[in-house]
């Protein structure tokens, strides 16, 4: 997965449960700015706030070590 397809998880979900990228940024306690670039798949935006953005979305992300 990258993070293009992150981003596309991330929103879909949303769509999917009606809400705005404004209504997601508050609930997740960032900024919108942060949501866009996370949907938009840019590879640089910080790992721990899309972990909680992923948590907030209950959208589980797992590990298969290799």
């Amino acid at each position: 997965m990258n993070a293009k397809q992150i981003g596309n998880l991330v929103r879909n979900k949303r769509k999917e449960l009606g809400i705005t990228q404004a209504y997601l940024a508050a609930v997740a306690n960032t900024g919108v700015r942060f949501i866009s670039d996370l949907e938009n798949g840019k590879p640089t935006v910080e790992l721990e706030k899309t972990l909680h953005v992923l948590r907030v979305l209950n959208i589980k992300l797992g590990v298969i070590e290799s």
